[in-house]
């Protein structure tokens, strides 16, 4: 009767039967009857998941089979209780009784059940996280399976494989296996393992981010199991619907779906599906703006799958809570759940889950301003998933990345991260994907002032976020829209947007969206509401305190001084501006090492405060303090690095109030006046700094709107930003082509013939001419020092320093002063301070017209003409200097690098990009290969790294002075070799004509052989020029003088590091 019961399914009666056998046979001493049923009795047990009771009748059986040695069902009391033991989480002894059953299996020679317990072996392994032996087994299992024919067990080894092969990332191999399974299922017409099949396909498809093929095959699995009846597989089927549902953006679908898989989970008692069922509802309320009924149910699916110890589920569960928790602004708790999840992805090794988590954990410590956290985390993250081909993990990690470098100022490269996320979301049909990447890339095209393309991509953001049910995401777009329209002027439009942004945002409860609402309508009301605009700011405030918001505390901060200044409450407006430099020196402090991001944050975000409390100080009489703001803005990271560099002890502080006394540099230097300039929208503010100790501050007028017009500007850094530039453009048969860019600066039609002919025009001398009045005229009475050491910033350094007048006598103030350029006063204090023998006195490197020949170049294939004038310099100087030039090939990157860390002066004639900060030397490769950008480009990191201890480095390449002008200085070649250890570097600010660049090489090394200092020389050079054939600014002007004035006794010691005949 129980083989009649239990082949009609009638489970209630084939159990009593069963336990009645068992009873029996044990009173009547039959072993084999008791082994048999109770083995069955298990096995049922264990459908039910009856586990103690299942586990209590497997060992009976195991008990009274080792006397009778029946090995057969032996064999399945193992591996019944091995099943028993993996259900338990207990793998370790499920694998040893798997074992047993596999080594009985071997013994009688019984090819099925070997095959099946290596199927089971397997299965533990994998639990195990032990992919590699995993799939051993199952290879073997396979192998076994189509030896004795057994379509049903190749099916479900394939089907296996599948699965080991998407937990190793391997989709698509993963795929043509469970391909090949599901032909042979329907071949056999094995319904429910069809079903399965096309549910690990939607999976593999899921994974590999193609939505809408996943979506057939879970519909199609769906409906079999409903056809078969199977609750818990249609459960299983309906959860994996409503995940493909929610990726393509239809929540409320997915909603449905997921309530619908929980009431089954329930029906059926099932713990492991209602805990996906209430994890995913978890994520859709999420998407959905109901965060605290989300938060409920992730918590819930948390409880639920640490209880039957499901760690895969755990770690998904946390991750869920951990974003719930940080869009509710609870960024440590959010911090503590991702780590765990993280923990639990690399000790199953799980690699999917581990880059959820760390993508998420990045986005946590770019709030918390911890950014190069934030970055580690990120890359890491886009790392894994490019290796397992997760589509949408690269495009989530890609996103953030882009968020990342837009919170630094990095606007064009997080446009371009934002850029390619989206094309990947829109690929993918990743629809909540493509609404942030909208919005983060609306965000971009604000700040790079392109306000058409912002409202567009707002618009988008906004129709997406509508369509599927995203409040916040509505509400984000809401204030893409809003910034838009203010920027535009419209204030009327920008206020209706700005009210929604609000009203959406307090009704989710999104603090972070709200705070910023708040910012935005300040900035609406500062325009005649200015009370109602500080009543926005300070809850805006009150938000940012509350949830740790550092960058949100500086914005508002920034903003509340501003709006204090305009109603002239300046104590007011002083006091949050020393809040703000607070702030925002803490979020640069946790860029340490990262000196790119540190130098974007500057720009970007950082200046304000520090011009603002600079301008305020001097409005109030206290030109001093505020010098030592406009110091603590100068040059900070090439002063760190010059400080490492140097191994100086001193700390550099972000405590204005500790540059006390920073002017008193100037006593270190004789006969030298310092000129320290400043400019801020308007007008330009001027300190000088006299070798007796005494400060003196002047300012020049406000720049009127009539000569901004004229100059095509509309402040000071947009006139000071318009080189000269027709001073660099000369024709070929003048000047040989020494720029790596194959394009002129600007076009050649859009110069006139006087341009081209590198002559001054009426706009260059106009120019040069205003440049004097507001930089010389107002200080020209007490410029009374042989020698003027100028601090400049930003676009400052394009300006020729040299080529500026005297308004009183109208001669050059180069005519009668030698000019140097020093970053910052604390740049300058460091190079004073070095230890005596950190510079070496002997020693020179003379590279000319390196042979760079046939190249990879910017993405293509590029033939660098030979210099003939650069090689004839380099031979001039050798001659000068007894020094054996590296000419042509012998100019190799590795051998000029290596020459570079020991020598007292460095000279460098060949082709360069000041924008990029790189020289081509030859390329060190001596294979027939064109050799790629690494291999003949000295680089800033080039430079970086060889620790210099040269006194003077001359860079004879085109525009070498140029570089990126940021708020940091001028970020170039020029600046690298300073921050890697050089005394000083002497640049041009344009490309002159050869045969007055040979004159003034032959002059400036005549008289640094003779034992005058570098500005003696430079000085005595450019007099020479103008006096012997070259008047006009474009042929003597362009030399720059950067760092210390240093000299050489070449005389005494000579610098020769490759005698001649070598």
């Amino acid at each position: 009767m129980f083989r009649v019961y239990f082949e009609i399914n009638d489970h209630t009666r084939s159990e009593r039967c069963a336990e009645i056998a068992v009873s029996l046979s044990h009173d009547t001493g039959n072993a084999m009857i008791e082994a048999f049923f109770s083995v069955s009795l298990a096995k049922m047990y264990f459908d039910q998941r009856r586990l103690e009771e299942s586990e209590k009748f497997c060992e009976r059986a195991i008990r009274i089979l080792k006397v009778i040695r029946e090995r057969e069902i032996e064999a399945e009391a193992y591996t019944c209780l091995g099943r028993v033991s993996h259900m338990q989480r207990k793998y370790q002894k499920a694998k040893g009784n798997f074992e047993k059953a596999l080594a009985i299996h071997i013994e009688i020679r019984d090819k099925k059940g070997e095959a099946d317990a290596r199927t089971n072996l397997g299965a533990v392994l994998h639990s195990l996280g032990e992919y590699q032996k995993t799939k051993e087994y199952f290879e073997k299992a396979l192998a076994i399976y189509m030896e004795i024919r057994d379509k049903k067990g190749e099916a479900d080894a394939r089907t296996n494989l599948g699965e080991v092969l998407r937990s190793l990332g391997e989709y698509q191999k993963a795929k043509e296996y469970f391909e090949k399974a599901l032909a042979i299922y329907m071949e056999i017409r094995d319904k429910k393992g069809e079903a399965h099949a096309r549910t690990c396909l939607g999976e593999v498809l899921y994974s590999l981010s193609e939505y809408q093929k996943a979506k057939e095959y879970y519909e199609k699995a769906l409906a079999i199991f409903m056809e078969i009846r199977d609750k818990k597989e249609e459960a299983h089927a309906r959860t994996n619907l409503g995940a493909v549902l929610y990726s393509l953006g239809e929540y409320q679908k997915a909603k449905e779906y997921n309530e619908k898989t929980l009431a089954i989970s329930m029906e059926i008692r099932n713990k492991e599906i209602e805990a996906h069922a209430r994890k995913n509802l978890g994520v859709v309320l999420r998407s959905l703006g109901e965060y605290q009924k989300a938060e409920e149910y992730s918590e819930k699916a948390l409880a639920i799958f640490m209880e039957i110890r499901d760690k895969k589920g755990e770690a998904h569960a946390r991750t869920n809570l951990g974003v719930v928790l940080y869009l509710l602004s609870e960024y440590q708790k959010a911090k503590e759940y991702f780590e765990k999840a993280l923990a639990i992805s690399m000790e199953i090794r799980n690699k999917e889950i581990e880059a959820h988590a760390r993508t998420n954990l990045g986005e946590v410590f770019d709030f918390l301003g911890e950014y190069q956290k934030a970055k580690e985390y990120h890359e890491k993250a886009l790392a894994i998933s490019m290796e397992i081909t997760d589509r949408r993990g690269e495009a989530d990690a890609r996103s953030n990345l882009g968020s990342l470098l837009f919170s630094l100022g990095e606007f064009q490269k997080a446009k371009e991260y934002l850029e390619k996320a989206l094309s990947i979301f829109m690929e993918i049909s990743g629809r909540q994907g493509a609404m942030k990447c909208f919005i983060g890339l609306g965000s971009c095209f604000l700040s790079l002032g392109k306000y058409r393309d912002a409202h567009e991509h707002g618009e988008k953001a906004l129709s997406i976020a509508m369509e599927t049910g995203d409040r916040a995401g509505e509400a984000a777009a809401y204030g893409i829209l809003g910034e838009v329209r203010y920027s535009l002027l419209d204030y009327q439009m920008a206020k209706t947007y700005n009210e929604k942004q609000i009203f959406i945002s307090t009704e989710i409860g999104r603090r972070l969206l709200e705070a910023t609402a708040y910012l935005a309508k300040a900035r609406i009301l500062q325009h005649g509401k200015q009370n109602k605009a500080v009543e926005c700011i300070e809850k805006a405030l009150l938000i940012c305190g509350t949830i740790g918001d550092i960058r949100g505390n500086f914005a508002a901060l920034a903003q509340l001084s501003y709006i204090k200044v305009l109603q002239s409450k300046f104590q007011e407006a002083e006091s949050h501006l020393h809040e703000c430099i607070a702030k925002y020196e803490k979020l640069r402090h946790s860029l340490h090492g990262n000196e790119q991001f540190q130098v974007s944050l500057l720009d970007t975000r950082g200046l304000f405060p520090y011009k603002m409390l600079s301008e305020l100080l001097c409005h109030s009489r206290n030109p001093k303090e505020a010098l030592y703001v406009e110091e603590l803005a100068r040059a900070r990271c090439l002063a760190e690095s010059m400080a490492l560099n140097f191994s100086a002890e001193n700390h550099i502080s972000s405590d204005p109030k500790s540059w006390f006394r920073i002017e008193e540099i100037s006593r270190e230097e004789e006969n030298c006046t310092f000129l320290y300039i400043s400019y801020y929208y308007r007008k330009v503010r001027l300190w000088v700094l006299k070798s007796n100790g005494d400060t003196l501050f002047r300012s020049s007028e406000v720049v009127d709107d009539k000569t901004l017009i004229a100059e095509k500007a509309f402040n000071l850094n947009s006139f000071f930003d318009q080189d000269l530039r027709g001073f660099g453009i000369l024709p070929a048969h003048k000047c040989e082509d020494r720029s790596l860019s194959e394009t002129m600066p600007i076009s050649l039609h859009d110069q006139s013939e006087a341009d081209l002919r590198g002559e001054e025009t009426p706009e260059t001398t106009r120019r040069l001419n205003l440049c004097s009045k507001l930089i010389i005229t107002p200080v020209a009475d007490l410029l009374t020092e042989p020698e003027i050491v100028i601090v400049p910033e930003r676009s400052l350094y394009r300006v020729p320093f040299a080529a500026l007048r005297d308004k009183s006598d109208g001669r050059y103030i180069s005519e009668t002063h030698r000019i140097r350029i020093v970053p910052s006063l604390t740049t300058l204090k460091l190079i004073q301070d070095c230890p005596a023998d950190f510079h070496s006195e002997t020693g020179a490197v003379v590279v000319g017209d390196p042979k760079v020949g046939k190249v990879y170049y910017m993405g293509g294939e590029r033939t660098f003409v030979p210099l003939h004038c650069a090689r004839k310099e380099a031979e001039i100087i050798g001659e000068l200097l007894g020094v054996q030039p590296l000419l042509g090939e012998r100019a190799k990157k590795q051998e000029v690098l290596q020459a570079m860390n020991s020598v007292s002066l460095i000279h460098i004639a060949a082709h360069g990009n000041a924008e990029r900060g790189e020289i081509a030397l030859s390329p060190s490769l001596a294979t027939n290969t064109i050799p790629e950008e690494e291999d003949y480009l000295l680089r800033i990191s080039d430079v970086s790294q060889v620790k210099l201890r040269a006194k003077l480095v001359v860079l004879s390449c085109c525009h070498s002075g140029r570089g990126e002008i940021k708020a940091e200085g001028v970020i170039g070649i020029a600046r690298a070799f300073l921050a890697s250890g050089a005394r000083s570097v002497l640049v041009t600010l344009w490309a002159i004509e050869d045969e007055a660049t040979e004159k003034f090489m032959r002059r400036f090394y005549r008289h640094l052989v003779d034992g005058d200092s570098v500005s003696e020389c430079l000085h005595q050079a450019m007099k020479w020029l103008r006096s012997n054939g070259f008047p006009k600014v474009s042929q003597w002007a362009p030399f720059m003088l950067i760092g210390d004035n240093v000299t050489f006794d070449v005389k005494k010691q000579r610098l020769v590091l490759f005698p001649k005949g070598h």
